[in-house]
């Protein structure tokens, strides 16, 4: 069973890991975002296990999947200067290859490895399916809302004080200063993202907005209310009844799932 010491040996090995590249950069800055943006997710995977009362062990499991999930954001940047995986490669399948090469997790059981890896895996997969294991399911979920509580807070302060130098947060896209009327439209219809739609800053925010459709634990739900984000992602974008009825559902859907009880699994997968 996996130990806070545990943890611990893991989060030193990711600093180590993660220094050169900052050293080597011309301009640091989107590896410290990288680096500072894990040390939140783990602070939210500690408060979503906290929420779920889960033992010591598993949330020294969850918080170390928490600390590797974006290992493959750094040689991503490295090589391809984006975070945009449509433009470069999969984060996440890099950050298998990083976590296995540089023997992070070595020190871990086989099944405390494997559970990680296949988390990692599964991070930035457009929905979950159901076909997993129980603790794999739960991993999984818990990864996935705590990455979404920090980068609904990164996109809140990047909208509300933009940078130009910063473009890459939002993978350069271009403002046309439209509607995005088909992504929303969609997602109303839906609940369900399409990253089809997503090749100008409008038709992100659409896409930013409708990840709280992915979420999976109350907890979660919480935080990003009291991030108070939607009316920040969605208010770039040139009012229109459309964008404040999709508002209106996005806030009414956090307002459900944070006052549920879905217990120690999350929301049923569908």
């Amino acid at each position: 069973m996996m130990t806070h010491e545990d943890f611990l040996k893991i989060e030193t090995q990711f600093y180590a890991y993660t220094q050169p590249f900052v050293d080597r950069a011309e301009d640091p800055y989107p590896f410290v975002l990288k680096r500072e943006h894990t040390v939140r997710v783990c602070r939210a995977m500690e408060m979503l296990c906290a929420s779920l009362d889960l033992d010591g062990s598993k949330t020294s499991r969850a918080c170390a999947a928490a600390m590797v999930h974006d290992m493959g954001r750094f040689p991503q940047f490295a090589v391809f200067h984006t975070y945009s995986d449509a433009r470069s490669k999969n984060h996440a399948a890099i950050g298998c290859k990083e976590i296995m090469r540089s023997k992070i997790l070595s020190h871990l059981s086989v099944t405390d490895r494997q559970l990680i890896l296949r988390a990692v895996a599964l991070h930035n997969r457009p929905r979950l399916s159901r076909t997993y294991g129980r603790d794999l399911s739960l991993l999984a979920r818990l990864l996935r809302d705590a990455d979404k509580i920090d980068i609904f807070g990164v996109m809140k302060d990047h909208y509300l004080n933009p940078d130009s130098s910063h473009g890459f947060i939002t993978h350069d896209l271009p403002n046309d200063g439209k509607i995005p009327e088909r992504a929303a439209h969609v997602l109303l219809e839906t609940r369900q993202n399409d990253l089809s739609y997503v090749n100008t800053l409008n038709n992100m925010r659409v896409f930013q907005a409708g990840m709280v459709y992915d979420l999976n634990f109350p907890a979660a739900a919480a935080a990003i209310l009291d991030l108070e984000v939607i009316p920040v992602l969605l208010g770039g974008i040139p009012p229109s009844d459309l964008i404040i009825r999709l508002e209106q559902a996005l806030l009414d859907h956090l307002k459900s799932l944070a006052s549920s009880n879905h217990g120690k699994h999350g929301r049923t997968l569908k």
